[in-house]
């Protein structure tokens, strides 16, 4: 097994609810940047509650910061918040500015148009995202205009295999099959942040900081970088750069990555 820093459950390491606990706070934290990174809507602010602080996603950050939470994952020094959240046609301006009515906006917000070689990948890459989330039964709503690998449905994905693994912690499984398993899934968690979110999400966060240094969304590109790194650090395996460069730009048929206000991100089980 590879080594995953705080998912042991040998002698000595965390309890069965202390590792419960973690991945459900990860999944919450998945889960409010996932939808803070789609098109902004008041539903969607009530939901993580936005204006009054993110009271559960900062009590999930300081739970996965030491001394609180799991080995490995240093947090501390960077402040969730409170920040102020614009009005709604402030956020949905700035929502645009940034990442644009295509997936082509100063800040790219999808997977396959960063790097060099991705003109020929693409395909290849949208492919092997979406088996992923065939392989866990899951697929993107047909209600949402989003790729695949938008940075929403990707982090969305995390939160599904954190939370997945949260049950089957706290769900007693036949013998010989739970750990199988959970391992299942962890290893999902860690291949698709290796070749996926991890790959091209802290490029996408330092761009998104850099481009908004004092705005709403360039402090969520510094959140999100600081806990992509400690993810990766968490999973034992490489971040990838913060500097990839974005795929030559060519004419794209493929639907656009930002969707409408009604036409949010829900990866939904398949029937």
């Amino acid at each position: 097994m590879e080594p995953t820093a705080g998912l042991d459950r040998e002698a000595g390491g965390p309890s069965a609810g202390a590792l419960i606990d973690a991945a459900l706070a990860r999944a919450v934290v998945y889960r409010t940047f996932s939808t803070l990174f789609q098109s902004p809507t008041d539903a969607g602010l009530r939901q993580i509650g936005a204006r009054d602080g993110f009271p559960v996603v900062a009590a999930a950050w300081r739970y996965l910061a030491p001394p609180g939470g799991e080995a490995g994952v240093d947090l501390q020094g960077v402040e969730l918040g409170p920040i102020p959240v614009p009005d709604l046609e402030t956020l949905e301006s700035a929502y645009v500015r940034l990442f644009g009515h295509t997936a082509r906006g100063p800040v790219p917000s999808c997977e396959t148009e960063y790097g060099m070689d991705n003109a020929f990948h693409q395909p290849q890459q949208l492919a092997d995202i979406s088996g992923y989330y065939v392989a866990f039964g899951l697929g993107v709503s047909t209600a949402s205009a989003t790729r695949v690998d938008h940075i929403a449905c990707e982090l969305e994905f995390m939160d599904f295999l954190n939370r997945k693994e949260a049950l089957l912690l706290a769900t007693p499984a036949p013998a010989g099959t739970g750990d199988e398993t959970i391992e299942a899934t962890r290893q999902a968690m860690r291949t698709f942040l290796r070749d996926h979110l991890g790959r091209f999400g802290l490029s996408f966060a330092s761009r998104l900081a850099a481009e908004d240094p004092d705005g709403f969304f360039g402090a969520l590109g510094r959140w999100l970088l600081a806990f992509l790194e400690r993810e990766c650090a968490r999973l034992g395996i490489e971040a990838g750069p913060a500097d990839l460069v974005l795929r030559p730009e060519t004419p794209d048929d493929l639907p656009v990555g930002c969707g409408t206000a009604d036409e949010l991100i829900q990866i939904q089980r398949r029937p």
